[in-house]
């Protein structure tokens, strides 16, 4: 892979939009910049709402904004993996797990029911085609899927879960990982090299390139390989097929145009992106992001943190 891919394409994620949680990203280390997109954490913190009687009190007031969204996050399509570590501080218990590519969007629903306080998940958010580098296998065995790490990543799996456990903050957890990550990166760059990944990292340039409007018998021709070959290969190092993942990098480039403000007319965002017309714009939003593009409108000004789609920003850590 080739870190100079990362600042093609930067998928959007809708994390933050409970006051009472928080989210945040930090970049890895460049070593590892062209495999990981990011460490990230989700969790929920003391949400303290000031009354209108001016009296400060423990609580959550729904405003009218947020009850236009019944989400407090999107999980969106967008052909990155996922390291996960889940915290319930109810029971002390940690969960590890490793999620593969999602085809659909899911959305958390939004609860007026304070949620415990220290919860979080700890992510490594895996460029498309990085995390095989790292674990070996094909990531169409794992689309759709949630499985435990131990059944896929069992290397130094109890040194790097007992150090996460005696972590204290986000900071703590990105360290502990940067350094599991390297030791890994470091066995598999003596061995791992072959031209599978430079046809992968040709083939992502040009989605990226065009935005994800090139078609697969374009992209097949590009690369002088058989459309059954190229489907074959990014099937197995991206985990979905070439014609899903370039409609998901066109479907982030329709969320990221809507973030800068460009969605004053459906008609003229269709154009731009290079759909049929305003129908056809609408049906493929909603494929991945579960709703349509004016909720992404308003569920964009419940965001918290968006540090990952703003290159000039190295990281954001959110106070308490």
């Amino acid at each position: 892979m080739d870190a100079r891919l990362h600042p093609l394409y930067r998928p959007v994620q809708m994390n933050g939009m409970d006051p009472r949680t928080y989210y945040i990203e930090h970049n890895p280390s460049p070593v590892l910049t062209p495999y990981v997109a990011c460490y990230w954490e989700s969790g929920t913190r003391e949400y303290r709402d000031n009354g209108e009687d001016g009296t400060a009190a423990i609580g959550f007031k729904v405003n009218d904004l947020m009850l236009k969204s019944t989400a407090s996050a999107r999980v969106l399509p967008d052909g990155c993996t996922d390291m996960l570590i889940d915290y319930d501080p109810v029971q002390d218990r940690y969960a590890y797990s490793y999620c593969g590519n999602y085809m659909e969007p899911f959305a958390f629903p939004l609860s007026l029911t304070a949620p415990p306080v220290g919860a979080y998940t700890f992510g490594v958010r895996f460029f498309p085609g990085g995390a095989p580098f790292l674990h070996g296998q094909s990531l169409d065995v794992f689309t759709d899927r949630r499985i435990p790490l131990e059944d896929c990543w069992p290397i130094r799996w109890d040194e790097l879960r007992l150090k996460m456990e005696d972590t204290a903050n986000f900071a703590e957890r990105v360290q502990v990982m940067e350094h599991y990550l390297l030791q890994t990166t470091l066995r598999h760059s003596r061995t791992h090299h072959h031209a599978d990944q430079d046809l992968l990292r040709n083939v992502l340039y040009r989605i990226f390139k065009e935005k994800g409007r090139l078609s697969v018998q374009d992209l097949a021709l590009s690369e002088a390989v058989s459309e059954r070959q190229l489907h074959r290969k990014v099937t197995e190092q991206v985990g979905i097929s070439p014609k899903r993942f370039s409609e998901i990098v066109r479907f982030h480039q329709v969320l990221q145009g809507i973030h800068r403000g460009e969605f004053t007319d459906g008609a003229a965002l269709a154009q731009a992106y290079g759909f049929y017309d305003q129908a056809h714009l609408i049906r493929q939003f909603r494929k991945f992001y579960g709703d349509t593009p004016l909720m992404a409108v308003q569920e964009h000004q419940l965001m918290l943190s968006e540090k990952y789609n703003h290159a000039a920003e190295h990281s954001v850590i959110l106070e308490s």
